[in-house]
């Protein structure tokens, strides 16, 4: 296992570094309902630190203190920032992203020229419930790095023909994969988004 340390930036936010090695800087953000220890994104973790990147995980910082997020996730985009700025002085960093996180990094990867690529796992296209009021995704078309989104055929938080529909925002390369199972690639499927999520990246050509 790659080495692993605890570390605290920005404001208080508490984050865990994986790997220390030379091909750049992974930050990955959780999703609304568990933080920074949810097993896809340890996992995802340890898998990109063993190839030679450094990756940070770290915790919003509502975790533990309120049930839910900020709406939009408004507060949290500053944080992510904050991340961003902790990990640029090992490059310009990837973003991997689940649900929530995926969210929040795409708003914030639309108004910067650091980023190095993205990756959603299970982009939330809508909200839970019937008949959500649906969410706008115009910013796309802002984000310049390359975006990665894997999706489970039965998400219900991102059904595929809308997804399609909001791909047609960006105006950078994409690709896009879909693995049997839920918004959480349950209940076969989690290693194999990983799979996908660590060899798109590990096949992005070098800065």
């Amino acid at each position: 296992m790659a080495k692993q340390s605890e570390i605290k930036f920005g404001n208080g936010l508490l984050g865990t570094i994986n790997g220390g090695g030379e091909r750049g800087p992974v930050i990955v953000s959780h999703g609304a309902g568990r933080g920074l220890d949810a097993p896809i994104l340890v996992k995802t973790a340890e898998r990109l630190a063993q190839l030679g990147f450094i990756v940070l995980r770290f915790n919003f910082s509502y975790i533990g203190l309120r049930p839910a997020p900020s709406a939009g996730g408004k507060k949290e985009q500053p944080e992510l920032i904050n991340a961003i700025k902790y990990m640029r002085k090992y490059g310009n960093p990837i973003l991997v992203g689940k649900s929530f996180g995926a969210r929040v990094g795409s708003f914030v990867a639309a108004e910067r020229d650091d980023i190095r690529a993205l990756v959603f796992y299970g982009l939330p296209i809508c909200g839970i419930g019937k008949n959500p009021k649906p969410r706008d995704w115009s910013h796309l078309a802002r984000i310049k790095a390359p975006v990665f989104f894997i999706t489970g055929n039965n998400d219900k938080l991102c059904p595929l023909l809308q997804l399609a529909e909001e791909q047609k925002h960006l105006t950078t390369p994409y690709a896009s994969q879909v693995v049997q199972g839920d918004h959480s690639f349950k209940p076969k499927s989690e290693d194999a988004a990983i799979e996908l999520c660590v060899n798109w990246i590990s096949a992005l050509p070098p800065e």
